[in-house]
């Protein structure tokens, strides 16, 4: 047991040691490039005083004019910097550089590079809220979706069938991204500790995501064979759309997981500072790319065969760009658009915001558009509603028709008078009717009325009203009791 500790502590240290000579050696590195520039670069020829080029020992700063402030973008060493910020130095009037009241020596501004101020926690905990709303409402959507797709029969087909698998891959992703979101992210704990189960989770994790995004190219393969290629009487054959959805991602998965324990073992596989990743995001990017080029195409033939109808040209582009802007969301066309992000604050901003609803909440919208604006799942639960109201009203009758009955029958011994009407071989005991009798009351003092009318008694619509009519003055129908 005390050998086990000491070398787990020995490989905790190991560890520390080699990240701390990583950031050495990429200071090391930048220090040698920046002796390299100042040597190169020739001296400076404008007039007036200037602070001279120099290394403060994270950046190099060139020769600047006096009374200046210089910046360029923060240095990616330590993991809490965020080199999409500006450090800055600033020359006084005098051609010296800024020295801190406190110490007396020269100073660089680097307050802004850290990636954990207020304004920053506040928007990354908005965009990790965002991500767990979103991946939430989509997995109650999509099953939801998957729900309908399973109960009506009659939706039953390739197409929905690849919807189905669609929406699967969506749940899992989405049940994955928000396990890592909750246990690992907010957890310094457990990254330190650095379980077998967390690099599991991130194995699976990036397994899902390929799948994810692979079963969005087995839609847009169909489509494109559907649309392009049209071959509408045949079925196509899906075992071959299985075994790219789900068995491809798992090669890059596992030789991700392979390669990141040799080459790159962090804590719990988070870093992202690592060319490793390309195993798994390449082959996705391909995907992308291939259902990029799937949807031009598509909407070429659309674009062809609404002019060969001699539409007007509005109306084609038009319904041009509304098929386009429903295949987006389904083949992840978005993140072939907008790869990079912005380095501007507020465009960057915007870009985060856009881009997590479009990641986060694209099985939402997946589930909004292909299935309950859905034209046929609309249909479906048309019938089933009107079934389910015919259902339930005829119910509602039968149970009025039996209280109405027993209504009846409880008023028609308050009538004043009777007329006994019966054969020959009829008995009566006790003045109570026997069988094959007919009973007709007649209401008392208004029988001309009665005469005249005839009829027989209403019977009111259940649903419209299931209440015990009034007494009623006139029964002219036999009544069998």
């Amino acid at each position: 047991m005390f050998t086990l500790i000491i070398v787990n502590y020995l490989f905790l240290l190991n560890k520390e040691l080699t990240e701390n000579s990583v950031i050495r050696q990429k200071i090391i590195d930048s220090q040698f490039k920046c002796y390299e520039r100042m040597n190169r670069a020739p001296p400076y020829k404008k007039k007036g005083l200037f602070c001279n080029r120099t290394w403060d020992g994270w950046l190099c700063w060139d020769d600047t004019p006096a009374g200046r402030l210089t910046a360029q973008n923060c240095p990616d060493y330590f993991p809490d910097f965020d080199p999409t910020e500006r450090a800055s130095k600033y020359c006084d009037e005098t051609g010296n550089w800024f020295r801190h009241p406190e110490s007396n020596r020269t100073w660089s501004n680097y307050t802004l590079c850290n990636s954990f101020t207020s304004e920053k926690l506040k928007m990354a905990f908005i965009l990790y809220y965002m991500a767990i709303v979103g991946h939430a409402l989509s997995i109650t959507s999509l099953l939801i979706s998957l729900a309908i797709f399973f109960y009506f029969k009659s939706l039953s087909c390739q197409r929905i069938t690849l919807h189905k698998n669609l929406f699967f891959s969506y749940v899992l992703n989405s049940m994955f991204t928000i396990a890592h979101l909750i246990a690992v992210v907010p957890n310094p704990g457990l990254v330190k500790r650095d379980p077998v189960s967390c690099k599991v989770l991130q194995f699976f994790h990036q397994y899902m995501l390929g799948c994810n995004y692979f079963w969005m190219l087995c839609e847009g393969i169909y489509l494109h064979t559907l649309i392009v290629v049209a071959v509408f009487a045949e079925e196509q054959r899906l075992h071959w759309y299985y075994l790219l959805g789900w068995g491809f991602p798992l090669v890059p998965a596992s030789i991700h997981a392979v390669a990141r324990a040799r080459y790159f073992n962090d804590n719990c596989w988070m870093s992202v500072d690592t060319h490793l990743l390309y195993i798994v995001h390449g082959p996705v990017m391909a995907a992308l790319l291939v259902n990029f080029f799937f949807l031009l195409n598509i909407v070429r033939v659309l674009v062809t065969k609404l002019r060969d109808t001699h539409r007007a040209e509005s109306n084609m582009y038009m319904k041009a760009v509304r098929a386009t802007l429903i295949l987006v969301p389904l083949l992840g066309i978005q993140f072939v658009i907008i790869p990079w992000r912005p380095e501007n604050r507020l465009a960057g901003e915007i870009y985060d915001y856009i881009m997590h609803i479009l990641m986060h909440y694209q099985g939402l919208l997946v589930a909004t558009i292909f299935c309950f604006f859905n034209g046929e799942v609309q249909g479906a639960l048309k019938r089933q509603w009107a079934q389910y109201k015919t259902q339930w009203g005829q119910r509602r009758r039968e149970h009025c028709s039996t209280r109405s009955t027993s209504y009846t029958a409880t008023s028609i011994t308050e009538v004043p008078v009777y007329l006994y009407h019966h054969d020959a071989n009829n008995e009566h005991l006790n003045g109570r009717y026997v069988e094959d009798s007919e009973l007709v009351a007649l209401k008392s003092g208004d029988t001309s009325k009665t005469g005249e009318k005839g009829g027989s008694v209403e019977v009111r619509d259940a649903v419209s009203e299931c209440r015990p009519r009034q007494k009623e003055t006139s029964y002219s129908n036999h009544i069998n009791l």
